[in-house]
This record gives C-alpha cells, structure tokens and sequence, in this order.
C-alpha cells in the first residue's frame, strides 16, 4: 500500500476516535472519567500518525480491519465507564467503620513503615540524576538487571509487597476517603502519603512509566468522584493535583532527558514511540502473531495457584518460552491487544462480552446511591482503560496479579459488608431488636 494509502487509514482511525468523543461529550455536557478516557485514545491514534511518519521507527504497511476490531474491542471494554452518570447519582454508601477503617490502617501502616528507607534513597538517586548526564539511564540498567529476579517466589520486603498490592485501589480509597463529612486529617493524610510512596519509589528505579500510571490513576479517580466534593473541596485538591503533577514531571523531564543525552530530537521521537506505538504493532502483528501466549502475560499468578506448570516467572522468561512470537511484550499493545496476544482473537472478544456484561449489571443503581463496592468495580474498569491505553494491561505479571486480587478480595468484603447493614436496617425498621453492630456505623 502506499504512503497517503496507510496514512488515510490512520486518519480514519483517528476521526473515529473523534467521532466517538464528540458525541459522548454532546451526551454528557460534562467532562468526565469517561470524557478523559476517549480524549487519551483519541490523542494516542495521533502520535501514532506522527510516529508511522517517523524515519527512526518503521512500522509495517496499515490495514483497517485490524483497527475496526480494535477499536470496538477498547469500547467495549470501557463501556460501563462511558456509561456510567454520576450526575445521576445523589449520594455514595458508606462503608461501615469496622471494614473501611482497617483496610485503611493496613495501606496506611505498611508504606508508612518504608518511608524512612526510601526518604534516604530518593535524596541519593536525586544527587545523581543531577550531577550524571546518564543518571537515568544508569539507574534504568539496574532496575533492568534486577528484574532478573520478579516473580521467583522470594519476599524481601513485606510492607512493599502489600503497598504495591493496593495499588490504584489505594487511591480509590484516598479519594473516597475524602469525600466523607466526618474524616480523620490524620487518615487522609496517612492515605495521601501512601499514594505518592509509589510515586517516589520509581523515581529512585528511573522508571518513567509508572509514575505516568500513578498521575493518570489520579486524575482518573478524581474525574469519577469530584461530583460528590463541595466546591470548595474541589479548589483544593486541583491546587494540590496541579501542584503533585508539577512536582512529578521534574523527575520524569529528568530521566528522559538523562536517557538521550542532549538529543532533543532523539528524544522527542521516543515520545512519539513510547505514546503512539501500541496502535502500529497491534495494526501489524495483533490479530496474527505466530502464536498465543496461554494467559503467560495477562493472570501467570493464577494459573499457578490452578496447578499450571511451566509458567514464566517474569519477562525474561516468558521472551525466552515464546522466541516465535512476531511481537511480545517488549513492545506496547494496549490491554486489549495484551489480551488478544495472549487468549487469541477469537477468545478475547468472548472474555471482553463476559466481562462487561458482568459489570454493568453489578453496577446498576437504582435508588439514586451507589454502593462503595459498585464504585470500586467501575473504578477497576476505568484504571484498565486508562492506565493499558498507553502500554499493556496494567495487573499483568504477579504484581499485577495481586493488585486483582485485592480488587477482588475488596470487593466481597465491601458486598458483605453491605448486605450486613441492610439487613440490620431492615430489622430497625420492622421493630425487630438488631445483633450488636458489628459492622454498623459510619467512619469518623
């Protein structure tokens, strides 16, 4: 195909995306989670315009079929989030106190206890980030050979296990936390902390991407819950959101620049290839890769917990187990295109169908309130969206794996501990003496 022919079907890819976000914006009248997550897919079918004009990174000629199902695929995905209204929705359930409070002491307590640690290690990765040209690049190599090791089963630091494990779950819980009239400044503050340990931890790696995903994880949040702030509230958490990305760009200009030397243009093209990327090799290999990796990338933690033998412990090894593979994981295709490298594409539209289908109908409000263990369900689904758009699916790999399974652990106990207060609210009303409230009341 020629040149104006692939980039004619890039063009149409991006006036879809434009399409698509122009009428949900007509819908909505506001800017919204989902607002934010069509406005990010439409800018990454730009860049990938820019990036296949790129004379650094050639791609292979476009076909439009693959980007039809990819785009279907990625709404599909988000759907609930698109579908979700808050406007719509008067109030959030409150959790109990006996269940919201230690889950947030547990988050709390284990990455309070690493600050000082990381305090002293973050003072000397800034040193020489700012007195070595390749500071980045050189802590970079590091985190690379240290990766040798993910996955081997060892735990050398519990507390960092279970702040990882929290995840974007951890900011749910921040922002949620905030929303209450009757909030602890020691626990908002304890939670905001334990938010930006992250944030700070990958500095002191000099990885970029990560501290990308914990700035989009905010906003993201933020975007979902902002409806239930007061307007005052709201003045302050922009100052401080504005005020946190500022102060996480300075590390993230840092390590780029640090990686290329005094290459603008270098660097600038890497932009293009770090954003833009995952929609040309899905284009190319996506729905024909040599090859499926079995779930390897996407739940390797679950299929050992089933019996499975075999499974990669980390990147290295899954490259290793699956050499004919034309693309892996060392290139970006979006959690849709994660998923389809590794169920087929076949499959993955059928787990996609499945699982939305899940999610909206445990999401349905009906009486104006939604329920917190809803709100984290869709917030699960907007972190997908939002933080796989760029690079792969983010709970991949055995950290990954965990953050989900606290998602999922979260989720039954926040279910039950909802269907206990019904319940006792139900013999309150009918005049029945109630059991002791052990899960009954609100935090404070």
């Amino acid at each position: 195909m020629s040149g104006a022919g692939n980039e004619a079907i890039l063009l149409g890819y991006i006036v879809v995306w434009l399409l698509a976000f122009m009428v949900y914006q007509a819908r909505k009248r506001c800017f919204d989670a989902g607002s934010l997550l069509l406005m990010t897919y439409l800018l990454y079918a730009v860049l990938s315009l820019l990036l296949f004009r790129s004379e650094y990174y050639p791609f292979e000629p476009m076909r439009a079929f693959p980007f039809v199902y990819l785009f279907l695929l990625q709404l599909l995905a988000f759907y609930p989030v698109l579908r979700f209204d808050a406007t719509r929705i008067d109030a959030i359930q409150r959790p109990s106190r006996f269940v919201l409070l230690p889950v947030c002491l547990v988050f709390i307590g284990a990455s309070l206890s690493q600050v000082p640690g990381i305090v002293s290690g973050f003072t000397e990765i800034v040193i020489r980030l700012l007195t070595t040209p390749t500071g980045g690049q050189d802590l970079y190599n590091e985190a690379m050979a240290e990766s040798y090791s993910l996955g081997d089963g060892s735990i050398a630091n519990m507390p960092s296990i279970i702040t990882n494990a929290y995840g974007n779950f951890g900011v749910l819980l921040l922002f949620y936390y905030v929303t209450l009239e009757r909030r602890s400044r020691l626990i908002t503050l304890g939670l905001l902390v334990s938010c930006l340990i992250g944030i700070v931890q990958n500095v002191a790696l000099g990885q970029r991407g990560p501290i990308q995903e914990a700035i989009y994880a905010f906003v993201i949040t933020y975007l979902a819950v902002r409806r239930w702030y007061s307007p005052r509230l709201n003045r302050r958490i922009q100052l401080v959101g504005l005020a946190i990305v500022a102060l996480a760009a300075v590390p993230l200009v840092y390590l780029t620049a640090s990686r290329f030397g005094e290459s603008n243009d270098k660097a600038l093209q890497s932009t293009y290839f770090y954003l833009g990327q995952q929609n040309l090799f899905f284009n190319n290999h996506g729905l024909d890769n040599n090859g499926i990796r079995y779930g390897d990338r996407t739940v390797p933690l679950f299929k050992r917990m089933l019996g499975f033998e075999g499974v990669p412990n980390n990147f290295h090894e899954r490259r290793d187990k699956y050499p004919n593979l034309a693309i892996n994981d060392e290139v970006f295709v979006g959690f849709a295109g994660d998923v389809v490298l590794d169920f087929g594409p076949w499959v993955a539209p059928v787990l996609f169908l499945a699982f939305t289908a899940v999610v909206l109908a445990g999401t349905r409000v009906r009486d104006g309130t939604i329920r917190f263990h809803q709100l984290l369900l869709l917030h699960f689904v907007m972190t997908v969206g939002m933080l796989g758009g760029i690079k792969l699916y983010p709970y991949s790999d055995v950290g990954g794996n965990l953050q989900l399974i606290v998602y999922l652990g979260a989720y039954a106990l926040f279910v039950v501990d909802h269907d206990v207060m019904r319940r006792r609210a139900r013999r309150l009303a009918a005049g029945v003496p109630a059991a002791p409230p052990l899960l009954a009341g609100t935090l404070s």
